[in-house]
């Protein structure tokens, strides 16, 4: 008999009878199974099953299936091996090597979150948002010293805050978790927990910028970035009496590009002429070649997606009623950035249509492969995905006929069309070519 528990023919039922045990079952309530059987499988079951010295029971053995598996009754094929069901464990571990206690594991794993929660509580009991947070995300096993960890942190910027006197964002994060790169506000989702234990503490609704998120750190004495944290403006004239006034004037007295600070615009808010438009600008090379062209006009760069500096800089533009439009590269993030500057700020979507994105790739046919290599002035080599959303606009480029290929705003005709032909372009095409 011991030479056929592990004979591989029946193997699927001692597989079937330990995933029931693993998971935690009463071996005595274990009334079926439903494993997958060869024949010789179930001719081997069937010979355990009439092995009994009542011989008028060998007639009536049949056993029935469903889904293609076999229905074996455990409490019959337990008698008919003479074990009872306190042994069947440990002939299923003999029959199998071995099983994983998940039911165990499962105890141990509710006891361990049962843990986390209670110290989490113990040590953040007056920031109940951020507690709602933290188990939202939930423990997993393998990360459970990781959310250890933060709760740790977390816990001791709760004792210290709000600090008596201001101190940088990298120094509390040092003190608090041994790495002064811990709390980064844009790298890590652990910044985004040490702002909710601030909103929870200072009561007030949850920061939904990343300029909201900072006053709400500065509120409880943590500067962060404010020094770090710049936008490049170009010819911005300003009318206070101000530092960031006087710096931003000199600049476009200068005509030359300043970058302008988050403490700056903070500490000593500027105050703006509304003469003229602004042109806010993704790449900080439109500036550059605003710059080298000599162009009046103002404009303000973000280099890419909004930081906090530049939501504090349109916020002020906004409140002031700077007429400001928005020129980004023709794909999903220079979209996406135009969008969101549109409805926070009131900025209108400039030479982002479909019109501008068909001129601009003109020289180059309008198919699904790119040219072999770039051709002068012609579309790029980047393609467009076919889900890039559209603007607001519209003439937007979600027409049916766009080109396939991104259009970004190093392209000549995008530059020419926010900063004016340009007769010296290096790259104009020969009359005769």
């Amino acid at each position: 008999m011991s030479d056929d528990l592990t004979d591989p023919d029946i193997a699927p039922l001692w597989k079937a009878i330990a995933e029931r045990l693993a998971q935690g079952h009463d071996p005595a309530c274990i009334q079926q199974v439903t494993p997958r059987l060869s024949r010789a499988g179930r001719a081997m079951l069937i010979s355990w099953l009439t092995h009994t010295t009542q011989k008028a029971r060998r007639r009536k053995i049949r056993l029935h299936t469903r889904d293609n598996r076999t229905i074996v009754p455990v409490p019959a094929l337990l008698q008919a091996l003479r074990v009872t069901p306190h042994d069947l464990p440990l002939l299923v571990k003999q029959a199998t090597g071995g099983y994983p206690d998940l039911a165990g594991q499962r105890r141990n794993a509710a006891l361990l979150r049962d843990d986390i929660w209670a110290h989490a509580t113990a040590l953040l009991a007056d920031t109940p948002r951020l507690l709602a947070r933290l188990r939202a995300a939930g423990v997993s096993d393998d990360k459970a010293d990781e959310l250890r960890k933060l709760i740790d942190a977390l816990g001791r910027a709760r004792h210290l805050l709000p600090l008596p006197r201001p101190v940088p964002l990298a120094r509390l994060s040092l003190a608090c978790a041994g790495n002064p790169h811990y709390f980064d506000l844009d790298d890590t989702r652990n910044g985004a927990k040490l702002v909710l234990l601030a909103a929870d503490l200072l009561e007030v609704p949850l920061p939904d910028t990343p300029a909201a998120d900072r006053a709400a750190l500065a509120r409880v004495g943590v500067i962060a970035d404010r020094l770090s944290q710049t936008v490049l403006t170009f010819n911005i004239n300003a009318t206070g009496n101000g530092p960031t006034d006087r710096a931003l004037r000199l600049a476009q007295i200068d005509r030359r590009p300043v970058h302008v600070t988050l403490h700056d615009l903070i500490a000593y808010p500027p105050t703006f002429s509304t003469a003229e438009p602004w042109l806010v600008v993704e790449n900080t090379s439109v500036v550059e070649e605003a710059f080298t062209r000599g162009v009046m006009c103002p404009i303000v760069c973000t280099a890419g997606t909004l930081t906090a500096v530049d939501h504090v800089l349109l916020g002020l533009a906004r409140d002031q009623q700077v007429m400001m439009r928005y020129s980004g590269d023709l794909d999903h993030a220079g979209i996406t950035i135009a969008d969101t500057v549109r409805n926070r700020y009131g900025a209108q979507p400039w030479h982002m249509d479909a019109e501008t994105l068909h001129t601009a790739t003109h020289s180059g046919p309008l198919t699904n492969q790119p040219p072999a290599v770039p051709e002068l002035n012609g579309p790029s080599l980047v393609p467009l995905p076919p889900e890039t959303p559209s603007t607001t606009d519209p003439q937007s480029i979600a027409s049916a006929d766009r080109p396939r290929w991104v259009v970004f705003q190093e392209h000549p005709v995008v530059l020419d069309r926010l900063l004016g032909p340009d007769p010296d372009d290096p790259f104009e095409l020969p009359k005769n070519a």
